[in-house]
């Protein structure tokens, strides 16, 4: 009988136990109690810290990259200025002659007929434009045009700080200016050819 009734006690005790401790942990680990400690042991850390610490490092990160960005746009925009100032200095020289420089040295003729077609070669500017564009039918030249070269012309005075230019500097000038182009190579065919043209030209504006 003793037996019995400590049998049910023992029972009691248990049950009102596992009410308590089962909602008890239930509570904590659906909380998850951040950096609390419980008889000494350490609780996982919660989910809403984890959260705002991500957050927090992406909100850097992005903060970080669009200074980046705005620190090269502003680089890249102050250049873009100075650039657009005027001819910078290697483009100005690089249209004068180089030093100890020797024309190609070609039949006139061929040199002549080669010219004429690249006067006309869209292919050699960056913006769709030829020598014929702006030269077709001897117009678009300056009065200087018939003085013998070297001679002053005024936008190479103005652009290139040039007091006087030979005529296949003044092709190069025409590449670089108007047909927003690289300069030809001095020592190229290309050049040679269109500067044999060019005196050609020379002569009819000066017959007419």
């Amino acid at each position: 009988m003793a037996t019995d009734l400590y049998r049910k006690e023992l029972m009691g005790k248990l049950s009102r136990g596992l009410m308590v401790s089962v909602p008890l942990m239930t509570v904590v680990a659906m909380a998850g109690l951040s950096s609390v400690s419980v008889n000494g042991l350490g609780l996982i850390p919660s989910a809403e810290a984890a959260q705002g610490e991500a957050e927090g490092e992406a909100k850097g990160e992005a903060q970080g990259e669009a200074e980046a960005k705005g620190e090269g746009e502003a680089e890249g925009e102050a250049e873009g200025e100075a650039e657009g100032g005027g001819t910078s200095e290697a483009m100005k020289e690089a249209v004068r002659r180089p030093e100890g420089y020797e024309p190609y040295d070609g039949d006139p003729d061929s040199l002549a007929e080669k010219g004429k077609a690249l006067f006309s070669d869209t292919s050699l500017s960056s913006n769709g434009l030829s020598c014929a564009t702006c030269h077709t039918g001897e117009a678009g030249y300056a009065e200087t045009f018939e003085n013998d070269y070297p001679h002053s012309v005024a936008m190479a005075k103005s652009d290139f700080g040039m007091d006087e230019v030979h005529l296949d500097e003044m092709v190069q000038i025409c590449m670089v200016a108007p047909m927003a182009a690289e300069p030809l190579d001095w020592q190229s065919e290309e050049l040679a050819a269109l500067t044999e043209y060019m005196r050609i030209e020379q002569e009819k504006f000066r017959s007419n």
